[in-house]
């Protein structure tokens, strides 16, 4: 059997410039909806065949052609397992060969019609200066001439969705519903510290750490392909573009996201209120409303701030005062604004205190901590931090 070859990596060029399509021929009125969808149906399977063409050849049944290292001018990784695959990739165990730990591998075809990678990577090196322990650690980064680009992170665990419905009652404690905002809160001001917007805040692009690591307690912040550089030449806030597309989820996108206008640092923290609400209330009133239909969910979510039994209802259970205020102070703020993250989190606090929440215990993805009287052992928010813009040339 010949053995499986290996791959050389260089370091990661420009995010590419796409090319220009054609533009087609009108034949008649075409209804813009449906020219839309298959304007998006085309590039996902353009995606899907750059894909299966340019990734790593890895498992399947062609055992003679399989690749399993990748090697780069750091160090070389043995692909061991995959992780994961969507429309913008796929992700791989890899161990590295120097030390034998193991790391990710996210890797995105070179020929993708929108790519991201290159873009997710400027943020990690951003991120990688700050050393935030809500962030993981890009280790490597490059690209197979012709065919992907990868960067090599440290691995993580299961994203706050999955924690949420592997637990037996589908839903967080409120100590820990708590313990997740005051960390996700502390990523969200750190991201914002060097210079950049997530723009696509929601439970599943947070993970918790790996079962077995120190870092289990941990929660981190991912997935940075919406990301906006916020900080420009060394201003400290970008001037606003008049009319913007929407980015984000429906569910958790802030009122100016609804309506078309530039997001900054506020939004990221609406959208964070809504996450942060849905864990302690279980389920947000627009649940069942279609990421689609997007205006019916903005009035909905406008409802809060003008029906006062209608937030009192949402919180019946606890943390009224505490969300209300939090939601009245962001609805202050303006697209220059730098959020009071401090004040945010106090009320936060207050809230731990008033329900008598005990943040020293395990969070609820590990119960085998508390049930050995174990205490928590992750990040606690540090007050006081001086809101610095690093940019990255």
């Amino acid at each position: 059997m010949d053995p499986p070859s290996k791959l050389m990596a260089q370091s990661m060029p420009p995010t590419p410039k796409l090319a220009k399509t054609e533009k087609e021929k009108a034949s008649g009125p075409e209804d813009p909806k449906a020219k839309a969808d298959k304007k998006t149906e085309d590039a996902r399977q353009q995606n899907k065949k750059a894909q299966d063409r340019d990734l790593p050849r890895f498992g399947g049944k062609d055992v003679k052609n399989q690749e399993s290292e990748i090697t780069t001018a750091k160090d070389t990784y043995e692909l061991v397992t995959e992780l994961g695959q969507g429309s913008f990739g796929a992700v791989y165990g890899v161990i590295r060969q120097s030390d034998k730990k193991g790391f990710a591998l996210k890797c995105e075809s070179v020929n993708m019609k929108r790519s991201m990678l290159p873009h997710e990577a400027n943020v990690l090196l951003a991120l990688n200066l700050l050393k935030s322990p809500h962030f993981v650690e890009m280790v490597d980064h490059g690209t197979v001439r012709g065919r992907f680009l990868f960067v090599v992170i440290k691995l993580v665990g299961k994203n706050l969705w999955d924690v949420r419905v592997s637990l037996e009652e589908k839903k967080f404690s409120l100590t820990t519903a708590l313990l997740i905002a005051e960390q996700t809160l502390a990523g969200l001001r750190d991201l914002h510290r060097v210079g950049w917007l997530h723009r696509d805040l929601k439970p599943p692009n947070f993970c918790i750490g790996r079962e077995g690591d120190e870092s289990f307690h941990t929660v981190f912040i991912l997935d940075f392909g919406l990301c906006r550089k916020v900080a420009m030449k060394g201003k400290d806030i970008r001037v606003p573009r008049k009319e913007c597309a929407f980015r984000g989820t429906t569910r958790y996108a802030s009122i100016a996201a609804h309506d078309g206008k530039e997001q900054s640092r506020k939004d990221d923290v609406e959208a964070w209120w809504y996450m942060v609400a849905e864990m302690m209330v279980i389920d947000l009133p627009w649940k069942a409303i279609r990421g689609t239909e997007r205006e019916t969910v903005r009035s909905m979510k406008w409802r809060l701030r003008e029906d006062e039994e209608f937030m009192k209802f949402l919180f019946r259970k606890c943390c009224y005062e505490q969300m209300n205020t939090i939601l009245l102070y962001l609805d202050s703020l303006n697209y220059h604004s730098i959020p009071d993250y401090d004040f945010v989190y106090r009320h936060i606090k207050c809230a731990t205190i008033v329900y008598k929440c005990d943040l020293t215990e395990c969070p609820d993805w590990d119960p085998k901590g508390r049930d050995e009287k174990k205490k928590y052992r992750g990040p606690v928010y540090q007050e006081g931090e001086p809101y610095i813009v690093k940019e990255l040339e």
